[in-house]
């Protein structure tokens, strides 16, 4: 990703916490009028969870860090700006022109639900009426629809809460995925004989429900399928959330190393067995889910 200097650009407006296939929509169009231009094409989001403003417990889909990784293939520039309490109330006029002082924007493209400014009271129309002053396109995108349902955060939220995995990626255009360090946890894959990942993740991040998926992880560029664990881990005892992943035909030691892993498939419910003998049996049985 080059660095935004003074470069024209034509700038996709929003917070694109999920990238789920309306952000896609509206992050193309930005994408297809830089290249008609000639211009740069450039995406902002928020670098921290703007959430925690207003509701202290609310989680992202996304990391800042995880929607890097993914809007790195889809523009030339990210322009990453912090959500705090002197953003939060300036008014939807201040922030338009200190974004218009800070950039070369030639365009603009933003949802029609686009709120922006102290108290959300800019919109889509202030914000077309603020470009046609200075001679600066503005593109609002109509909302985008799978099936019938109206494509939005709130609903990826949900349907990842609910364990709805597949609908959930079909929303988001591609698998959910988890980034995070490996760290040492209680070595139960040796019990398993299966490689197993205890992941630190983000305190910002949304979880899925608890339970058990198929997934994939990428370690070091390689994809490897798996199984991952999301919550506590009765059979021993241990109430603990935690995301841990077992992977199938993986022998390296990955202590320390940054993982990806992509969810595919709910398996089953997160459940006590009577003894580890009984938890590995059916932990090598869930590993079959993509045979």
């Amino acid at each position: 990703m080059r660095e935004l200097g003074s470069e024209e650009v034509c700038i996709a407006l929003g917070y694109f916490d999920s990238v789920h296939l309306g952000h896609r929509s509206l992050i193309e169009k930005t994408r297809e009028y830089a290249k008609a231009h000639n211009i740069g094409s450039c995406v902002a989001t928020f670098s921290n969870n703007a959430y925690k403003l207003f509701n202290a417990e609310d989680k992202q889909v996304y990391t800042y860090s995880e929607r890097v990784e993914l809007l790195n293939d889809m523009c030339d520039y990210i322009l990453p700006m912090r959500f705090d309490t002197r953003l939060k109330n300036h008014t939807a006029e201040e922030f338009l022109h200190g974004l218009f002082s800070r950039l070369n924007i030639k365009a603009v493209v933003c949802g029609y639900d686009y709120l922006f400014g102290a108290g959300a009271k800019g919109d889509a129309a202030l914000l077309k009426a603020f470009c046609e002053e200075r001679g600066v396109e503005c593109i609002v995108m109509p909302p985008v629809e799978l099936d019938g349902e109206r494509v939005s955060t709130t609903q990826v939220k949900s349907l990842l809460k609910s364990g709805n995995i597949e609908k959930a990626n079909a929303f988001l255009g591609e698998p959910f995925m988890l980034s995070g360090k490996v760290v040492r946890g209680r070595g139960a894959g040796r019990m398993f004989d299966i490689p197993t990942a205890n992941i630190k993740y983000a305190v910002s991040k949304l979880l899925p429900k608890t339970g058990v998926y198929g997934t994939v992880a990428e370690v070091d560029g390689e994809k490897f399928y798996g199984v991952t664990n999301v919550g506590s881990r009765p059979t021993f005892g241990l109430s603990k959330l935690t995301v841990e992943t077992m992977l199938d035909n993986f022998n390296d030691n990955i202590y320390d190393k940054d993982i990806k892993v992509y969810f595919y498939k709910y398996l089953r419910e997160v459940s006590k067995f009577e003894t580890p003998v009984q938890l590995s049996k059916q932990v090598h049985k869930d590993m079959g889910w993509y045979k």
